[in-house]
């Protein structure tokens, strides 16, 4: 599968819903493409970053192969950003990674969960 047809050309985006602001970080169908995940990622955290981009936001993982390094990455980064964050949910994990993050969202200042359906993530967030 090339590069181009897998989710590096599925662009991350801040939404309005329901009175807020929502960052989507869509780090999804990326398959297997463990290196190609984390450098969307890392390219991502410029603008997550920026104090502009919503403090809630919603992490995309169906169709892709995430291990505890990738998410120990991904929250690591949140925990040391500049800026806080209010609220994370992580959507298409998959059981053992959602006993990962439930063990971790005791160390952290924001709120962190995990919903597969991506409609009661937003809902959740705001």
């Amino acid at each position: 599968m090339e590069k181009y047809e897998l989710g590096l050309n599925k662009k991350s985006f801040s939404i309005f819903y329901n009175g807020g602001a929502i960052w989507c970080e869509h780090l999804d169908s990326l398959y297997n493409e463990k290196d190609l995940l984390i450098q969307k990622f890392k390219q991502d955290l410029v603008q997550i970053s920026k104090p502009s981009t919503s403090s809630f936001i919603a992490v995309a993982f169906d169709e892709s192969d995430v291990d505890r390094e990738i998410l120990e990455l991904i929250v690591n980064s949140f925990v040391t950003l500049k800026k806080p964050l209010r609220k994370v949910v992580f959507v298409g994990l998959n059981s053992k990674m959602k006993s990962y993050i439930k063990k971790k969202n005791v160390d952290t200042l924001f709120a962190m969960a995990c919903i597969d359906d991506f409609e009661k993530a937003k809902k959740w967030l705001v």
